[in-house]
């Protein structure tokens, strides 16, 4: 049987991972779930409405839950793009202000499912930055966007370097405590099991309802924990 895409991976127990065995944020989850099950996005990406095989469903169900529980006003995007999840993120928590980054423009994609009017509409609530996270410069100047954000969502290339570096500066910030969840893209990539097991903050992986490639979530309601 033809199989359209095979990443390498494996399976690690989850048992022993403490901080998997900690999540408790299940009516989130469900309530995410059964809303992703349901919702139909206006997208034109022919992956946009795999459920499961992608996470732009369950990013819906996510960010539409929170919305409605806690309010959204911050969402920080890592990895604009075509801008598909920007898109999920802009239709879905519509009081948001979304701040997204690449170090490619969204209009130089050869699709883009953004468009001018997005960056201009609504206040000009979506801001897109040219610049790169793993940076110590670029991450200092963007701090207080990072602790005062409600969401962040990180697809970044996976090429074993960015997320890791990234996400231990992620780990440095003292965030207030609040309501605050983190998604990780491709979870199971080789690149990023490693990474994904030294989280020590509650998470679940949801890949069964996400990415094929992987699909994590993570609380730093209280910030983010890493092992050494």
């Amino acid at each position: 049987m033809l199989v359209r895409h095979v990443v390498e991976s494996a399976c690690w127990s989850v048992d022993d991972d403490q901080a998997a065995q900690s999540f408790d944020q299940w009516l989130l989850v469900c309530k995410a779930v059964l809303y992703a099950s349901k919702v139909h996005l206006d997208i034109n990406n022919p992956f946009a409405n795999a459920f499961p095989g992608d996470h732009y469903r369950l990013l819906a169900g996510l960010l539409t839950v929170l919305d409605n529980d806690n309010g959204l006003s911050s969402i920080v995007d890592v990895g604009t793009h075509y801008g598909t999840g920007t898109r999920v993120m802009l239709d879905f928590a519509p009081e948001a202000n979304i701040t997204t980054f690449d170090v490619t423009a969204w209009n130089e994609f050869p699709t883009s499912f953004l468009n001018e009017s997005d960056f201009t509409s609504g206040g000009g609530r979506l801001t897109q930055y040219l610049e790169n996270l793993q940076h110590d410069d670029v991450f200092n100047r963007h701090k207080q966007l990072l602790t005062d954000a409600d969401f962040i969502m990180c697809d970044g290339p996976k090429d074993g370097s960015f997320e890791r570096e990234f996400l231990t500066k992620l780990s440095t910030l003292s965030f207030p405590s609040k309501t605050r969840f983190l998604l990780l893209d491709d979870i199971r990539f080789s690149t990023e099991m490693l990474l994904w097991r030294q989280i020590q903050s509650p998470k679940v992986d949801l890949t069964s309802f996400g990415h094929f490639s992987g699909t994590g979530l993570v609380d730093i309601s209280n910030g983010l924990v890493l092992a050494e």
